[in-house]
């Protein structure tokens, strides 16, 4: 007699695409994980400059970034993203080991719509997520019906 497990019948729906931007490959790993679960996509850079590259890419819907990495760190990208239309509306959350004042402020002046700290909150990980693409879905909903 086997004990396994029945398949989850109910898949999610894609609900978005995530860019990861972190060189530790354990934080790109969970979060993988946890983003696929909820149906969205993810893609995955490990330094700034090849994040800004792949962001340009793909104008994803939310970009998931590390503020200390190798090449170009996060601020600077934040602020690169947000000279470059379309690419400009695109929702940042900010995921970082530092966590204080002056780090928040500094990616909130950069450009970055949220902040969430490591270890993150699994929960507060996925409000955050849900919170920013659905702004990004209502904004291209209302773009298509007003044809701008």
């Amino acid at each position: 007699m086997s004990h396994t497990k029945k398949k989850d019948t109910k898949r999610k729906e894609h609900t978005g695409t995530i860019l990861i931007v972190d060189d530790e490959p354990s934080v790109r790993e969970v979060l993988e994980s946890i983003l696929r679960e909820e149906g969205y996509r993810t893609d995955f850079a490990e330094n700034g400059h090849d994040g800004y590259e792949k962001a340009l890419e793909l104008i994803p819907d939310l970009i998931l970034m590390d503020i200390t990495m190798p090449v170009i760190d996060g601020f600077e990208v934040c602020r690169r993203i947000r000279t470059k239309p379309p690419l400009a509306q695109v929702p940042i959350i900010i995921i970082t080991a530092i966590d204080n004042d002056e780090y928040k402020s500094r990616s909130i002046e950069s450009g970055a719509n949220d902040f969430l700290s490591k270890p993150f909150d699994i929960y507060e990980l996925i409000e955050k997520v849900r919170k920013n693409t659905y702004r990004v879905a209502d904004r291209r909903n209302e773009e298509s019906l007003t044809g701008d």
